[in-house]
């Protein structure tokens, strides 16, 4: 076949890196000291990324930077200085979530190419398409995506897709996650998730499961699928795995995909023992296909265990006094790590040998009981061996002269690079002359250098003499002169550095104070009727498009917008012009968008009205800002994450500030109702439920079947009465109380007592005695 693939691999260290490469990766993605989404892996200071970029260049394969966090204004300022020289280096790429730093980096850098990360939450064509018109080469899918859909994003948008193919799944859609950030201070999104997902909840009155944390996926069966759908880059999981980790999976993948290129669909299968190598190194209760064929599923959860499930190791064939006899189910290695319990082998055992544990070593057991193997020590020497100690060599081919008329000459290519050293004039022999034999033995000798010779022409004049330590230099300065040569192609001149602060960048400045407008967002309408009497409210925020609430509004002349889907992927679309929804739309005053396919679909049809940006479109920074204001976007909603000097800094003239709700803390694909067996089975469902946590808090549930997806909400509403004066002093365009789960009598009270501490100065009661303050004092790190 001639269709060429990538095969990406995680590094989270230069070890993995080296690993990686060794292992058959095209190539790999990796964190610098900042701005990386995975804050707490092992990663690289300025001179070590710089190794790494030539270490992928010399071995024919390429470095892609992580820069996938949201960035606050100050860090935004930095950036180019962080990346000057690694593009200079020859960086080939950065992937990116904040758009702030997308349109910095496409200026500053304008040959380095763009990667739209994952955290973008990218679903369908017009997201991407968007993306690409705006110097985007590459999206990463969401995991959530289906085969079909990805080939529909390659018809319609010609853009470089990268999908994962191996690895962990968050249980939310990436991008759209706050548990992290809002109960313990650790953002997903700048890199420092602590990982609620994986811990046990309990739902509507269930046992105590891992509601939250689905099996890692392998698709090895799926490659030939996902490459004729038009996945080019197959991008593995696991930057915080350890290197033998990435070795292995690398080394798998790489025999598949290989398989595919070089036999096609037909002949393509894949050995059991392939499967059982990745077992061995990392599963959770098993794997899924992920979402490519599934929508979602009790079968993709790992409800039992949320951490390494290992693999059947050995049966508890009796217990005796004082001992346990165990049948081996497969091979066992000394040191190999059985569970539950923990029990180390202090010797090998071969598939059916039968053997005898203490009890004082392993308590607990039971007869019949299956213990798995955690740690595989074989398979872990063997890919250290392989892939972590043996260093890989690039071969050459060369010519050696040495004479006693001329100097020394050392020709040396690799490919069509070539490089000339010259040494020193030989001298007369007077004992012992060089052989041909002695001068290929030391010549050969490239030690810490990434070539060893394929094939090297010696021409040696009879009778010469020549030091070792000259023919050691000639070697080594060769050596050098044809890495640096190779190295050559990939270097550049940094670009100019535009001034943040000029004029051309500036715009949100505000120095008018006024009261600013009273938006309400309203998930049911029982109460909508008493609000559209209270002359403070400016608008609203509504779900439906039932043209009696429309009216309604009108009437009372309010503004009116509707609130568009949280995720916006082909289904919803096709739902949206099933029902004449774009028409519909044009009689609001505007829309809040939510999503990148939103913004995409509704500026292809030509949207005559306003669009608003949610604030999980993270305008983080002033620059983001200036990128959605440059595509007509003038009314954003401040990031729930910044605190109130990180918003000063931003500017949020024009823009909305969330002042009261239930913030949504995770987005899903998955179904808590279906998980445990109770799908609504209808399209127009909605249903809230309830998830409670190990610290006996309460997350309400929105089922939205409709869309097919729900809303995990967070336990306690966000109340900023207290802080009315100092929001005032951002001069926000309008402040928002959103209401999801409250009844009549808490919405309107609510808003009452807003309106007290925000238009009237007065002191309010805050109706509340659970409530959090969000990020308004403490921020992120």
């Amino acid at each position: 076949m001639d269709k060429k693939l990538e095969l990406l691999a995680p590094a989270g260290s230069y070890e993995s890196l080296k690993a990686a490469v060794n292992a058959g990766a095209d190539a790999v993605y990796i964190g610098g000291m900042r701005f990386g989404a995975r804050a707490y892996a092992d990663n690289l200071d300025q001179a070590k990324m710089t190794d790494a970029i030539d270490y992928c260049h010399l071995h024919g394969r390429k470095l892609y930077m992580t820069v996938n966090t949201l960035l606050k204004q100050t860090e935004l300022e930095e950036l180019y200085d962080y990346l000057k020289p690694y593009y200079e280096r020859g960086l080939d790429a950065v992937i990116v979530q904040d758009v702030g730093a997308l349109s910095l980096i496409r200026e500053y850098f304008p040959d380095l190419e763009i990667h739209a990360s994952t955290q973008m939450t990218l679903t369908g064509p017009d997201g991407c398409r968007f993306l690409k018109d705006e110097g985007v080469k590459r999206v990463v899918t969401s995991r959530e995506v289906s085969l079909k859909e990805i080939r529909g994003i390659k018809a319609a948008a010609d853009i470089e897709i990268e999908s994962f193919v191996h690895g962990a799944l968050c249980y939310c859609y990436s991008g759209q996650c706050l548990m992290s950030s809002l109960i313990g201070g650790r953002s997903g999104n700048r890199g420092r998730c602590a990982q609620p997902c994986r811990l046990q909840y309990q739902f509507e009155g269930t046992d105590k499961k891992y509601f939250l944390s689905p099996k890692d996926i392998c698709t090895l069966e799926l490659i030939p699928e996902m490459a004729d759908a038009g996945v080019y880059s197959f991008k593995i999981e696991g930057r915080m795995k350890r290197p033998e980790y990435t070795a292995g999976v690398v080394e798998i993948y790489r025999k598949y995909i290989d398989l595919y290129l070089n036999k096609g669909a037909n002949d393509y299968k894949v050995q059991e023992k392939d499967r059982i190598q990745l077992m061995d190194l990392y599963n959770r209760g098993g794997f899924s296909q992920g979402y490519y064929k599934t929508r979602n599923g009790r079968e993709m959860m790992s409800l039992d265990q949320p951490n390494h499930f290992g693999t059947p190791a050995a049966k508890v064939i009796q217990i005796q006094k004082g001992k346990a006899v165990f049948s081996a189910l497969e091979d066992l290695n000394l040191n190999d790590t059985l569970m539950p319990p923990e029990l180390k082998l202090d010797r090998a055992h071969i598939k059916n040998e039968k053997f005898t544990v203490s009890l004082k070593n392993v308590q607990g057991l039971r007869a019949g009981q299956t213990l798995r193997r955690v740690r595989n020590e074989a398979l872990l020497k063997r890919l250290e061996e392989k892939y972590l100690r043996a260093e890989l060599k690039e071969k050459i081919n060369g010519k050696l002269m040495i004479s006693k008329k001329f100097p020394a000459i050392l020709e040396l290519n690799a490919g069509t690079v070539s490089v000339r050293a010259e040494g020193s004039i030989a001298m007369e022999a007077k004992s012992q002359p060089l052989t041909e034999e002695k001068v290929r033995r030391q010549a050969e000798k490239t030690g810490d250098s990434p070539f060893t010779f394929g094939k090297l022409d010696i021409e040696l004049e009879e009778g010469c003499f020549l030091p070792v330590q000259d023919l050691n230099a000639l070697r080594r300065e060769g050596m050098e002169l044809l890495e640096t040569e190779l190295l050559k192609p990939y270097a550049r001149h940094s670009a100019h550095k535009s001034d943040m602060h000029d004029e051309g960048r500036q715009g949100f400045v505000n120095d008018i104070i006024k009261s600013p407008d009273l938006m309400i967002s309203l998930c049911s309408y029982e109460a909508l009727d008493e609000l559209l009497d209270i002359p403070e409210i400016t608008g609203f925020y509504v779900d439906s498009l039932d043209e009696h609430i429309l009216s309604k509004c009108r009437r009372a002349k309010k503004r009116c917008y509707y609130v568009m889907p949280r995720i916006f992927r082909q289904d919803t679309q096709d739902l949206f012009k099933t029902e004449g929804a774009a028409e519909k739309l044009e009689g609001y005053d505007g829309v809040l968008v939510s999503a990148f396919e939103e913004y995409g679909w509704l500026a292809s049809m030509g949207y005559g009205q306003d669009m608003i940006l949610d604030h999980n479109m993270y305008t983080f920074n002033s620059e983001a800002r200036r990128f959605w204001r440059e595509k007509g976007i003038f009314r954003d909603t401040a990031p729930a994450e910044l605190n109130a000097r990180e918003l000063a800094q931003r500017g949020c003239a024009g823009s909305e500030i969330l002042v009261y709700g239930r913030l949504p803390v995770m987005v899903s694909a998955q179904c808590l109702l279906k998980t445990n067996g109770r799908c609504l089975k209808q399209q127009g469902a909605k249903k809230v439920c309830r998830l409670t946590d190990r610290m006996g808090k309460t997350f309400p549930v929105s089922a939205e079947c409709r869309y097919c997806y729900n809303i995990i909400y967070n336990s306690t509403p966000l109340v900023l009465l207290d802080y009315a004066g100092e929001i005032k002093k951002l001069h926000p365009g309008s402040i928002r109380l959103s209401f999801t789960i409250e009844d009549r009598q808490e919405t309107v009270l609510t808003v009452k007592e807003y309106i007290k501490a925000f238009y009237y100065g007065q002191k309010a009661h805050n109706p509340f005695q659970d409530f959090t303050k969000g990020h308004f004092k403490r921020g992120v790190e």
